[in-house]
């Protein structure tokens, strides 16, 4: 009952229900009203249209190919579906504050970064900068954390160190002994004169946060706004979710990862058994693309001018490898982290080992990932082996018949739900960041990532995949195959419209 009273009360529940509502409206009435010559015909015409315009689309065939089922269900309504959720046209103008990111990230100057590094290292990290704009940096100090308690007593005494500003910027703020933590450090800081400006998603908190938060915080002296707010109507922007997770002090120093600021990422709150994350910790010089990430965002949210140059970071460390943070937007001209992705497992000679809580896969990397495997590079996958969404677990585990009839190695780790996002190949670079492998992440969110080489992260991230293997289940191909009819058509429906919405 509880639960039922939490659903009926919660503003994700009536503003879903509108949405359906307006939807039910919106074919019905095409329906009702297409004895009208004049409304069947625009109707037809604007479905044939946009089969045209999507077929004609630069975007992945799965993306192409369930829109285009929409269409051909739905022929009266298809055409006004896909001009509300599919066009990330619709939606560009008005989301227009995060696309900013890839020109800004031009302050990170690539001459020099790059300096003694040759092969595929030197080339992915090109690659990244000439379609990101995020250079690499050397003079960094790395730390990675595998689990949550390091992570908040590091940043609990970073944020007693701040002088000049703290930058908050994730998809979950939920009220609890993690966040409340943390808040209220920030008052403190605030208290002794520190900047300090807070961003969270509106979606990703709607759950456990009340609609004007964001006031809230500002009457307690922060500066604070919320990312793109869930409107109760249809709406083309509801997919562009800010997924990213920044906590910047001074731009000397930034923690990131998979956490977000809930107790169940601390296992504060058992929710999915044992919460599996990790989270990283950089100083020195690379923080500035982090600071260039939260600014971009921060620029046009607030409506107000941005002095660059006065975040620039004031700290040098010893160099630990090469760093290159990069952020990822789904208005980029490039799929900036799939690309990277599909870049770094192409180059495996020895090893590709993969952790993503979500594996919802398009072509291309389904490909990649087989052709490594079918070479003699031990690729291996690492997934939950207890959901926190049932549906797109399923769509998950029909990628797993894919990939392990090729020679994939995909475990579940059985003590509970793993949430970190990483990558390690052949001991040579590692990508840890806020991107899942599913079509979310990869093509509607704002993203980062962190592409590490030639220091002590990569060695760390492999520990910690071994670590996440060891207490894996290896899934049997047999196993795989001994599903119900039932569930396997539900498998193909829900992978089939999975890059649609």
């Amino acid at each position: 009952m509880k639960k039922l009273i939490r659903l009926l009360s919660s503003r994700l529940f009536w503003s879903a229900l509108l949405i359906v509502i307006q939807f039910v409206v919106l074919v019905g009435g095409l329906f009702i009203f297409s004895n009208n010559l004049y409304v069947l015909w625009i109707s037809l015409a604007l479905t044939f249209l946009t089969a045209l315009f999507v077929s004609t689309r630069d975007e992945s065939p799965e993306y192409k190919n369930a829109w285009l089922l929409v269409l051909l269900v739905f022929p009266l309504a298809g055409g006004f579906l896909y001009l509300i959720f599919g066009n990330k046209k619709i939606g560009r103008k008005a989301v227009r504050k995060i696309i900013l990111t890839r020109d800004i990230g031009r302050y990170s100057e690539m001459e020099g970064q790059g300096a003694g590094l040759a092969g595929e290292e030197s080339r992915q990290m090109s690659y990244i900068h000439s379609v990101t704009g995020f250079a690499p940096w050397k003079g960094t100090a790395v730390r990675y954390y595998p689990f949550a308690d390091e992570f908040l007593r590091d940043l609990v005494e970073d944020i007693r160190k701040a002088e000049r500003f703290i930058f908050v910027e994730y998809f979950i703020l939920a009220p609890g002994r993690f966040w409340d933590t943390v808040l209220e450090e920030l008052r403190r800081k605030r208290e002794e004169g520190v900047d300090v400006r807070i961003i969270y998603d509106d979606l990703g908190s709607i759950n456990v946060l009340p609609k004007n938060y964001a006031r809230t915080l500002r009457s307690m002296g922060f500066k604070a706004y919320t990312f793109n707010p869930v409107a109760i109507h249809m709406n083309p922007r509801l997919n562009y979710r800010d997924h990213r997770k920044i906590l910047n002090i001074d731009g000397n120093v930034c923690y990131s990862g998979g956490l977000n600021l809930a107790d169940e990422y601390i296992n504060g709150k058992i929710r999915f058994g044992y919460w599996k994350d990790n989270a990283f910790r950089l100083s020195g010089s690379a923080v500035w693309n982090m600071t260039l990430m939260f600014l971009s965002v921060w620029k046009e949210l607030a409506k107000e001018s941005v002095d660059y140059e006065a975040c620039r970071p004031s700290l040098v460390e010893k160099d630990d490898g090469y760093v290159q943070p990069f952020a990822d937007s789904p208005f980029d001209d490039t799929a900036a982290a799939h690309n990277v992705y599909l870049q770094a497992i192409t180059s495996a000679r020895s090893y590709c080992w993969i952790v993503t809580p979500y594996l919802i896969l398009d072509s291309e990397l389904v490909t990649a990932l087989s052709i490594a495997a079918h070479s003699g590079v031990d690729v291996r996958i690492v997934c939950p082996h207890i959901p926190d969404k049932k549906t797109v677990h399923e769509v998950t585990k029909s990628n797993y018949q894919r990939l392990v009839r090729e020679g994939v190695k995909v475990y579940e780790f059985t003590p509970g739900f793993i949430h970190s996002k990483t990558l390690v190949v052949d001991d040579r670079i590692a990508i840890v960041g806020t991107a899942n492998l599913d079509f979310r992440s990869l093509f509607l969110h704002f993203e980062l990532s962190v592409l590490f080489t030639g220091g002590s992260m990569v060695e760390e991230v492999r520990k910690d995949t071994l670590y996440a293997i060891a207490r894996g289940e290896e899934q049997e191909l047999e196993d795989l195959d001994r599903i119900s009819i039932a569930r396997r058509l539900l498998r193909a429906f829900l992978g089939f419209f999975a890059p649609a919405f």
